[in-house]
C-alpha cells in the first residue's frame, strides 16, 4: 500500500447564496468580513448554479465549496461558524492580501 500524500496547493472557497432576505446568508457575510479569508461569492439562485447545489445534495443556502486542485475537497449549507474557524485556521487558504497604511516620513 502507498503511502497518502497530503497536498499543500492551496484551497480556495467559494459560497453559493441568494442576494437578498436570506438570514443565514447574511449571517456568513457578516463571519466572513471579520476574517482574511478570500471567498468567492456566487448566485445560488441560477439555474446552473442551483442545479450544481442539489447535485451535492444541498436544498438551503448558503452553500459553501472548498476546492484544492481542483477538486471538492469539502462543502456544507447553511451558516457553520465552526467550518469558518477552520478556515480560519487553516493557512492553505487564500486569503485577501492585507491593505498597508502608508506613513508619511
Amino acid at each position: 500500500m502507498s503511502p497518502v500524500t497530503l497536498s499543500t496547493s492551496p484551497k480556495s472557497v467559494t459560497v453559493f447564496g441568494k442576494a437578498k432576505g436570506c438570514v443565514q446568508c447574511n449571517a456568513m457575510d457578516r463571519a466572513v468580513a471579520k476574517t482574511n479569508l478570500l471567498i468567492t461569492k456566487v448566485d445560488g439562485t441560477t439555474a446552473e448554479n442551483k442545479a450544481f447545489c442539489l447535485s451535492l445534495g444541498y436544498m438551503q443556502a448558503p452553500v459553501t465549496v472548498v476546492y484544492q486542485d481542483g477538486k471538492i475537497i469539502d462543502h456544507w449549507s447553511g451558516f457553520n461558524p465552526g467550518k469558518i474557524d477552520e478556515l480560519n485556521n487553516d493557512p492553505l487558504v487564500e486569503r485577501v492580501a492585507p491593505v498597508l497604511e502608508l506613513v508619511a516620513a
